[in-house]
């Protein structure tokens, strides 16, 4: 039966004690000659890069099960096939003591030998792996499985869109482009002295924003959500809507009730997500902008 210092350190608290049998590595456990005969590998490394020594994993969790979708106690002991506590009933406590293991990563990377089913098994159904469909809680070790054909796809596939979104922004016709850069944010129109950039100067800060987050870039570019930010932004500005101060009534600067301002939200941003809205008084709204 496991500890309850066992069970401690499978959450997320202080770095989990190493008891005696922690020290040992995978290569202790299985012998010289299962390492010599198999030198394949399967990956795993923490998504934290800036963890350095050794991260330990206490080797037992409360996960779903795949096979049943229920939650139920993993543990990791050397010697037994299943990782299941509840396979395990004829193990005694003292061979438990005596050969539970845990995860030990060197320098962000695990490296668990092929033949090592089970404790590869634990690692790819445990919450701290990011890829398995099956967790419900997050955790301060998270990691995912090193594939390096997968790392060079996704690598390509990154670098191919930063290209592609590049070149939309440097073929942007520049009155789409002030919208869509007011809405990026972190593009300033006017330099350190306050003069005014030129549309080359606004165009490099924008190129350099679409490489910078080019998900986000292709996502909102041609919104509807961009020129609604725009027309919005362009009527505060030219103060044709009073925003009502403390009364939280916005209303047209000319006369006419727009909506209602909930209590802690930004009027700017309540008026976009308003103007979004699938009704006629958002649609008025929106016509009211346009004449603007």
């Amino acid at each position: 039966m496991a500890k309850l210092t066992h069970v401690q350190q499978s959450q997320d608290g202080p770095e989990p004690l190493q008891p005696e049998f922690e020290q040992l590595s995978v290569h202790d456990m299985a012998g010289d000659n299962a390492i010599k005969n198999d030198n394949k590998y399967i990956i795993f490394k923490l998504v934290n890069n800036k963890k350095k020594g050794r991260v330990w994993i206490d080797g037992i969790d409360d996960v779903v099960n795949p096979d049943t979708k229920k939650i139920e106690r993993m543990r990791l002991v050397t010697g037994h096939p299943s990782e299941w506590i509840k396979d395990q009933k004829d193990l005694t406590d003292e061979f438990v003591r005596k050969n539970r293991r845990s995860l030990c990563f060197e320098d962000r990377v695990l490296r668990l030998p092929s033949w090592d089913e089970t404790a590869i098994r634990f690692a790819r159904q445990s919450r701290h792996f990011i890829e398995n469909p099956n967790r419900k809680t997050g955790s301060k070790h998270e990691f995912f499985e090193w594939n390096p054909k997968r790392q060079e796809e996704e690598a390509l596939k990154k670098e191919m869109l930063e290209i592609e979104v590049m070149q939309l922004a440097m073929n942007q016709p520049f009155d789409k482009l002030r919208k869509h850069a007011a809405f990026l944010g972190g593009i300033t129109f006017h330099d350190e002295l306050g003069e005014p950039r030129t549309e080359q100067g606004i165009r490099t800060l924008y190129i350099r924003e679409a490489k910078r987050n080019p998900e986000r870039f292709k996502k909102t570019l041609g919104s509807k959500e961009v020129e609604i930010n725009y027309l919005v932004t362009r009527a505060i500005l030219d103060t044709k809507i009073d925003l009502g101060g403390k009364s939280g009534s916005i209303s047209w600067a000319n006369g006419g009730f727009i909506c209602k301002l909930p209590v802690g939200r930004s009027a700017k941003e309540y008026l976009i997500e308003f103007a979004m809205l699938p009704n006629e008084e958002a649609k008025n709204f929106v016509e009211q902008l346009q004449k603007q």
